[in-house]
């Protein structure tokens, strides 16, 4: 198949995006939760902003959304997805480094002299003769997701380039604060997007898609205790530290992050904060199923209960809330969505390989709001690490997977 994406373009588009450090920040409630995701939207419109065929908004909450009308108008109104923060596991500036023609031993990043070995990473074999795109070890790399705002701007600049490409309604959507909480997700107005379906490229090695993830929920738990001089506490003392310390061992032994895997949802204990008279326990709930995540909330409820009952009501508190759902349901109503991502990965000489997700993404909220939206591959490894790695031909394909979806689409409607 003749290459509709250049790489050295795709890679230099990356590699730009990536020098706006849009670390989001967790204790920040504004959305977006830092400026910079202001200036990458910002960015990314302005490339298109002598482009009479598209037509770009950005809100008040950095929410963008770029628009390309349809020139097949009978074919599927589709929205690609992407988000504009990357994690707050590290908040240095990217410098990414691009390592050409892999040649299929360890990667020494140059600020840090650490290394991505083959021993820890033996997928990095499979792209031996391929350019690599890494940092130099001092902050993450961004590729989750700033690769799938490149992948999705280099497919809109292809079909503007190519009147004679087919495609219906194209949106591009922009949406900040997806990795705590998939806040802008949250405040997007899915309805007004008109849209069939949608596609995010938030997701892992080439070729894996997901085709479902987990019900997703938090849980803050608040104590008081009484304070009492450690001289004459006795009969006086209330710890609520310790209070804290029993709703822990009062969980599923080995129903934790550490202790799981594949298919099995658990309880996260990630937060534990105060002194003796007042203390605060913070809870994630994950589970495929939702009978098991319904199930799961209805455990601390009852924990809860036997020591309200012991410390009185007003001195514990539960708070539970639902994060994000499981796609599963919503893409069942759709198999043609699945089906077009396995045949478009074929048509590109990629194997399919569908994933089950142990998270979530802007889909997983997406979806249950009414337009179906599919996670596919970026072709980046290590998410969240400053080991993350990016084969630059895995991103060329992401976006050549765009392309082949709407090619596909144009098929379905004339057969």
């Amino acid at each position: 198949m003749t290459k509709r994406i250049n790489a050295d373009q795709i890679i230099d588009t990356f590699i730009r995006y990536t020098t706006i450090n849009t670390t989001s920040v967790p204790d920040n409630q504004h959305l977006p939760s830092c400026e910079n995701q202001y200036k990458l939207a910002q960015l990314v419109a302005g490339e298109f902003a002598t482009e009479n065929a598209v037509e770009t908004t950005i809100n008040d909450n950095a929410i963008t959304v770029l628009s390309l009308a349809a020139n097949s108008p009978e074919m599927p109104s589709i929205v690609f997805f992407a988000h504009l923060d990357t994690a707050p596991d590290n908040a240095n500036d990217t410098h990414a480094v691009r390592v050409k023609n892999y040649d299929g031993t360890d990667i020494v990043l140059p600020a840090t002299g650490d290394a991505i070995t083959v021993e820890a990473f033996p997928e990095l074999l499979s792209y031996v003769g391929q350019d690599i795109i890494t940092t130099d070890g001092t902050s993450l790399l961004g590729a989750d997701d700033k690769a799938a705002i490149a992948a999705a701007v280099e497919a809109i600049r292809y079909m503007i380039a190519t009147p004679g490409f087919k495609h219906g309604d194209i949106k591009l959507v922009l949406l900040p604060d997806e990795e705590i909480g998939i806040r802008g997700a949250k405040a997007l107005n899915v309805a007004q997007l008109n849209a069939d379906f949608g596609i995010c490229l938030d997701c892992c090695g080439i070729g894996e898609y997901v085709i479902e993830n987990w019900y997703a929920g938090s849980a803050k738990m608040t104590f008081k205790g009484v304070t009492a001089h450690p001289m004459s506490a006795k009969g006086k003392l209330v710890n609520a530290l310790l209070i804290a310390n029993e709703v822990i061992n009062a969980l599923p032994e080995n129903e934790r992050p550490e202790l799981t895997e594949g298919r099995e949802g658990y309880f996260w204990v990630n937060k534990i904060t105060g002194n003796t008279v007042n203390a605060t326990l913070e809870i994630a709930l994950r589970d495929f199923e939702v009978e098991g995540y319904q199930n799961r909330k209805s455990t601390l409820r009852a924990i809860t209960e036997q020591l309200q009952n012991r410390y009185g009501h007003e001195n514990i508190i539960l708070e539970l809330s639902d994060t994000y759902d499981n796609v599963k349901a919503g893409l069942d109503k759709k198999p043609e969505i699945i089906a077009s991502v396995q045949q478009a990965m074929r048509n590109l000489g990629i194997e399919p390989k569908p994933l089950i997700m142990r998270g979530g993404y802007d889909g997983s909220v997406i979806t249950p709001a009414g337009l179906p939206t599919v996670n596919i591959f970026t072709g980046a490894h290590n998410f969240h690490s400053t080991k993350e790695f990016l084969p630059a031909e895995s991103l060329r394909l992401a976006s050549e997977m765009l392309l082949e979806i709407i090619t596909l689409s144009a098929q379905e409607v004339s057969a």
